[in-house]
């Protein structure tokens, strides 16, 4: 009788059930950079703080009443970025302002300098005008004590802008980067740069998933190439954790997964602790082979050998599970988060009881946009999944679709 594989969506779900939240370090403002915040941000101060106007023009009193066409104004001062008018004007008066300048007190509506005549010292109004057109109120962007960013929030550029913005330019609090190790396993591996010999291969899995890692909030600690012997992979770890200062918060490993006699993750896993293995294989291709369990209780997610399952393996589980660690609010506990559909360019046969993630070229067209599959789909062409910008997201058992028809797709990140 066939073995159950377990589904996607659900191996996802155990694999960061059993990650814990990292922990959190108070860092420089320039450290903060592209961290995940971990405390709401409120704001110091309004802003503005105070009432400016939104274009250039001349600052009046309405008095709440519209004004027409012909009114005139004695042009009294002037109002600019950084430079106050202090004094109070009346519905006879008006102040030459600028974009940004404090509206002074008395004003209430801006008039834009295209829409009158000045003559002299005189200011005649050729369009009608609205009490408070062309104010920014106090306040209008955020308000003392207004949570601007809440934990879980990446802090890329616009987000450190509005941190700096609201007062708090000196020290943020993040969540620590969580440390990843990685080794692969293989006796027929050589490290990159490495020519290899006949029977040989580069682990160009490694190089994937420590930038993987890295691109996802992650630290990488590359622990190397592990043979194919029993015990290899725990002496491994051993040894990489005696160097660091802390313990890794997760073990990924290449390689080893699928069920020769040179592969012994999973038994090097069980031979101590059955419990260790919490599942082997899932309904998912390329990457039927995952592995998830732990070491001395640090959670391990084992990859398959071949570099473009690694890579498929890393896009959907990986990188949830490093948003989980850190409480990355943009990612959600599943992949079909980042799900979306499409028409596609070119016929496709029925599916089988996978799920299966089909490399494919996401492009622009007159309608929007069209996927077009990668005419080969072997999972050792690593090629085919660097010219990739997408993968066609096909469930179990789903029937032949032909060019046109709608099919699910989730984009890979530009610079994974």
């Amino acid at each position: 009788m066939p073995i159950e594989l377990k589904p996607v969506a659900e191996a996802l779900t155990e694999i960061c059930a059993a990650l814990q939240p990292v922990d959190t370090q108070n860092v420089s403002f320039k450290e903060a950079a592209n961290r995940i915040l971990a405390e709401h941000i409120a704001a110091d101060y309004d802003h503005p703080p105070a009432a400016v106007s939104a274009m250039d023009g001349y600052a009046v009193q309405t008095g709440g009443t519209p004004l027409v066409a012909g009114s005139q104004f004695t042009v009294v001062g002037e109002a600019a970025a950084g430079h106050l008018f202090t004094k109070p004007i009346n519905g006879k008066q008006t102040v030459r302002i600028f974009t940004g300048g404090h509206v002074p007190e008395g004003a209430d509506a801006v008039i834009l300098q295209e829409d009158v005549s000045l003559h002299e010292n005189i200011v005649t109004l050729n369009e009608a005008a609205k009490p408070g057109q062309f104010i920014r109120p106090a306040g209008l962007d955020f308000q003392a004590g207004q949570i601007v960013l809440k934990s879980g929030t990446a802090l890329g550029a616009r987000q450190m802008a509005l941190a700096a913005l609201c007062g708090h330019a000196e020290t943020l609090i993040v969540r620590r980067k969580p440390l990843v190790a990685i080794l692969s396993s293989g006796d027929e591996l050589v490290p990159p740069g490495t020519p290899p010999a006949p029977g040989q291969l580069v682990n160009s899995n490694s190089t994937f998933l420590a930038h993987a890692v890295q691109l996802a909030g992650g630290e990488a600690v590359n622990l190397g190439i592990v043979p194919d012997q029993p015990g290899a992979l725990t002496q491994c770890l051993n040894t990489g954790q005696n160097i660091q200062k802390q313990p890794f918060d997760l073990i990924l490993t290449t390689g080893g997964a699928s069920v020769g006699r040179h592969d012994h993750i999973v038994s090097d896993l069980t031979e101590a602790d059955p419990s260790a293995l919490s599942f082997w294989k899932i309904a998912m291709r390329p990457g039927k082979p995952l592995i998830s369990g732990a070491v001395d209780g640090i959670p391990l997610i084992g990859l398959p050998g071949n570099p473009v399952s690694t890579a498929v393996c890393a896009l959907v589980f990986l990188r949830p599970a490093i948003a989980h660690m850190t409480g990355d609010r943009r990612t959600g506990p599943r992949p079909v988060d980042s799900v979306f559909t499409v028409p596609l360019g070119a016929d496709l046969d029925a599916n089988d009881h996978r799920q299966d993630y089909i490399r494919a070229s996401l492009k622009d067209n007159a309608n929007g946009q069209i996927v077009f599959p990668a005419p080969r789909q072997d999972s050792s062409m690593l090629s085919v999944l660097a010219s990739s910008n997408a993968l066609i997201v096909r469930p179990p058992h789903d029937p032949a679709k032909n060019a046109g028809d709608m099919v699910n797709v989730l984009q890979i990140p530009a610079l994974l």
